[in-house]
């Protein structure tokens, strides 16, 4: 404790931040830092390891290898870049197995409802020049590239902002 203050109530300020900060970069720029990516694995598993112990470094390796397992299968299939991949395995080290497929859930939610937004968007302002893309790559290349992909660290986030919120507010009761 320091100041009657748990440091577990750090936990959900530092995930915020954490995706936050990466999502903004992937609207920018499309692409997720590794570096991003090591600091949040490192970060995760240090956080459980001490924590936690040996139970904690469990977890975080069973989150990661969750996180990582939900989305290899759309990478393969061209849906999702590796960056993304990476990200959620990350982010499993910090919330387990468990809360890793929750927070996919969530976000799943916030893409679907994202995807429709756009969906809509362009069919009551349609695009002059419709260039067809037939990969990720070329849609990457592409000159209208933020009509055709959504940066998956934001639905990353608002899925994270969720959690921990409804976090913040269940200690704070």
């Amino acid at each position: 404790m320091i100041n009657n203050i748990s440091i577990q109530e750090f936990r959900p300020w530092v995930l915020i931040c954490l995706v936050l900060l990466v999502a903004q970069r992937d609207l920018r720029e499309y692409r997720i830092s590794n570096r991003w990516v090591l600091v949040t694995l490192a970060g995760g598993i240090l956080w459980n390891g001490l924590l936690y112990q040996l139970d904690g470094l469990g977890q975080s390796s069973l989150g990661a290898l969750v996180g990582f397992g939900l989305l290899i299968p759309l990478y393969a299939l061209g849906g999702v870049t590796a960056g993304d991949v990476k990200w959620l395995s990350a982010l499993g080290t910090w919330y387990g197995p468990k809360g890793t497929v929750g927070l996919f859930m969530v976000s799943g939610v916030a893409l679907g409802l994202f995807s429709l937004g756009l969906v809509v968007a362009s069919a009551i302002y349609p695009s002059r020049s419709e260039a067809q893309v037939s990969s990720l790559d070329e849609a990457f290349e592409s000159p209208e590239r933020r009509k055709r992909l959504i940066p998956y660290a934001i639905p990353i986030a608002i899925g994270v902002v969720l959690i921990e919120s409804i976090r913040i507010y269940a200690s704070s009761r």
